[in-house]
């Protein structure tokens, strides 16, 4: 049984999922046990046993590195890491703002995204065309700046601004995250997630 491990953490909501070809078949966002949980060893633990799988069925670990939260960001690609270590896998890092630009993304709207980061600044990521066309940690009111030169967006993630409407949401589903594990290529044997982090001054 081929099953790919799927670790969302920067939206400071920890969800890990099993998913098996192109479908999510755990999903610790959907079982209220799990809600606030960051025990990611029990939750692997769970979705195996509920599974009836082992350790050595997972072929691909795949997480999100943020930008997000800084600890529980690191604490996640921290942890998967060490699995694909133990187990002699590869980790597929997947940028937070990618997953939640596919998440809402329409056909003619481009997305922005907006995470808090220390103050003044935050998070600013621009998805279009079906992709993640620009990131940039910046000032509030440069992003406000950004926010001007375009017609018509989407707003997503976790900042609220005056005059825009609130952001859609702050989290791709593990289905997305999936998707869009599964558009890449695969990463080389010893590959390691890096989280994104911001430099405080």
């Amino acid at each position: 049984m081929s099953l790919m491990l799927l670790l969302q953490t920067s939206n400071g909501v920890p969800m890990l999922g099993l998913a098996r070809g192109g479908t999510v078949v755990f999903d610790t966002s959907a079982l209220s046990e799990w809600d606030g949980s960051r025990d990611y060893r029990a939750m692997v633990a769970a979705g195996l046993n509920a599974m009836g799988a082992s350790l050595s069925d997972l072929t691909a670990i795949t997480v999100d590195i943020g930008p997000g939260g800084m600890g529980v960001t690191r604490t996640g690609a921290s942890f998967a890491n060490a699995l694909g270590f133990a187990l002699g896998l590869p980790v597929l890092a997947l940028p937070a703002f990618e997953m939640l630009g596919a998440q809402v993304a329409t056909d003619d709207r481009p997305v922005v995204m907006l995470r808090k980061a220390a103050r003044p600044y935050v998070h600013y990521g621009l998805y279009r065309d079906g992709q993640l066309a620009h990131y940039e940690h910046l000032t509030r009111d440069a992003a406000v700046e950004n926010l001007k030169k375009l017609d018509n967006f989407d707003l997503a993630g976790n900042v609220t601004l005056d005059g825009y409407e609130p952001p859609l949401t702050n989290a791709a589903t593990l289905q997305t995250m999936l998707t869009v594990a599964r558009s890449k290529p695969a990463p080389a044997p010893q590959a390691r997630a890096y989280p994104i982090v911001e430099v405080l001054e």
